[in-house]
Parts: C-alpha cells; sequence; structure tokens
C-alpha cells in the first residue's frame, strides 16, 4: 500500500528529475495550461524508459527543433503520448511512436537567453520504417519577426504540481510576446505563455500564420508578473542557416 508520506517523496523526486525545472514559470497567479495532444510535438527523453526531459518540434520528414541546454536528453523523440499515472510517473507511447534522434546530426549552442537552440534529424520509426514528419506532421518555421502583442502557443511536456496525471504530459497555452528582440540581445524573446521545466525546447507558435517564431529556453515569471524566454528564430542567423541547412538535406 502506498502511504501519503511515500506518495509525496515519490512525487517529490519527480519534481527534482530535470535541471531545467526551475528554470521554468507560470505567469500569473494560477496556471493555465490544459491537456492537448498536438501529434507534431514530442517528449524528448535520454534513454526509452528516461522519467522527463525536454519538448521536440518536428519541422520536415526528419528535421527538428530545442533548446540547445537540452542536448543531454535529445536521444529518444516520443509522440502521441499518454498521460502520467496517478502517482506522477511518464506514461510512454507505443514503439511505433518512439523515434531514435540522430546524435551525429545535432546543431546546438547553450549560450544563454537568446543563444540556446538546437536542430536534429530524426531517424525513421523502428517499427513502421515511416519518417516522424510523414507520420506525425511537421510545422513551417518562419524567418520573420513577429510583433509585441502577437499571441503565441506553446505546447510542451513540463512538470505539474498541481494534477498528477498531467506532470510531463502534453500541456499547451497562449499568451502574448512581451518582447520581440532589444538593444542588448536582438534575438531574445519574451511572453507570458505558462511553462514548467520541461517545456525546454518548446516551439513557439504564431497563433496568426501558424508557423515556428522561436524556441521556448528560460523562465522568469512569477506571481506578479515578468515574462518567460525565448530565442527568436528570425534574430539568430547561425540558427536560421541550422534550420535551412537541415531542411536542405531532407529525403525526397
Amino acid at each position: 500500500m502506498l502511504t501519503k508520506a511515500t506518495a509525496v517523496i515519490a512525487f517529490t523526486g519527480l519534481l527534482s528529475l530535470s535541471s531545467f525545472a526551475s528554470e521554468k514559470s507560470i505567469c500569473g497567479a494560477t496556471d493555465d495550461r490544459v491537456p492537448s495532444n498536438n501529434p507534431k510535438v514530442a517528449r524528448a527523453l535520454d534513454s526509452r524508459t528516461g522519467t522527463g526531459g525536454c519538448t521536440v518540434t518536428m519541422i520536415g520528414r526528419t528535421c527538428a527543433i530545442s533548446a540547445g541546454h537540452c542536448k543531454s536528453v535529445l536521444k529518444i523523440a516520443e509522440f502521441n503520448t499518454p498521460m502520467s499515472d496517478s502517482r506522477g510517473r511518464i506514461q510512454h507511447p507505443g514503439e511505433e511512436d518512439v523515434y531514435e534522434i540522430d546524435q551525429d546530426s545535432i546543431v546546438y549552442k547553450n549560450g544563454g537567453i537568446g543563444n540556446d537552440y538546437a536542430v536534429m534529424k530524426v531517424l525513421p520509426n523502428k517499427k513502421t520504417g515511416a519518417y516522424a514528419g510523414d507520420v506525425q506532421g511537421s510545422y513551417n518555421v518562419s524567418f520573420e519577426k513577429p510583433n509585441v502583442g502577437d499571441i503565441i502557443r506553446i505546447t510542451g511536456y513540463g512538470l505539474d504540481r498541481n494534477d498528477r496525471v498531467r506532470n510531463l504530459a502534453q500541456q499547451t497555452h497562449t499568451g502574448e510576446i512581451t518582447v520581440a528582440g532589444s538593444r542588448s540581445n536582438a534575438s531574445q524573446m519574451n511572453h507570458i505563455a505558462d511553462t514548467m521545466g520541461g517545456n525546454s525546447g518548446s516551439s513557439i507558435i504564431n497563433e496568426i500564420t501558424g508557423e515556428v517564431v522561436a524556441i521556448h529556453t528560460h523562465g522568469g515569471c512569477s506571481s506578479r508578473g515578468g515574462s518567460n524566454s525565448s530565442t527568436l528564430i528570425s534574430a539568430h542567423q547561425v540558427y536560421m542557416d541550422a534550420i535551412t541547412a537541415c531542411l536542405a538535406t531532407e529525403p525526397q
């Protein structure tokens, strides 16, 4: 029988399993994320039996993007993931929705706010032989700068301290862009969409265009205000070049 003390210890362990947990934050007094099932967005793990990690998004048949500080867990990409169990432990999808990430293909930089990115190739599924982008779909990436005030959406696999079955399962939320480049950091984009640890690497989708404009990387919100931060793709030439190079070598 699971005692209350044991349950608390088990869940606390889940909350601390990710080194990225403290870097993400809820904007305002309440966590407004809701469960989602976007097949284009995967959970990144360090192994087939991993217990938590980051988020990756397909942008082509084989190309995907995430955050550079997620490099250690960019090994397995799980799509169409179930909700977590009653103790907050992640549940894995079937083999047909699990893909390995080509380690030799990863181009990344863990350079802090505005300079944190990763581009990679996702290998064909071992069971079906299919490419992830063909089965799960993919987003287009915009090299055009979005505007302050634009509504963006972030979907990913963040921690959840309020609802255990949602913990590290896919959730989504929208919010405004508050900064789109600055004099001191042209490739920094800030927003007020709710995120938590595990959302690292989530693509930021412009709700008007449906295209990826940035990659979520750092927290900064609190119940009193603030904003979360990301790498703005249109202002980061090296990142744009890496995305272009990956897409140029997509299988026909």
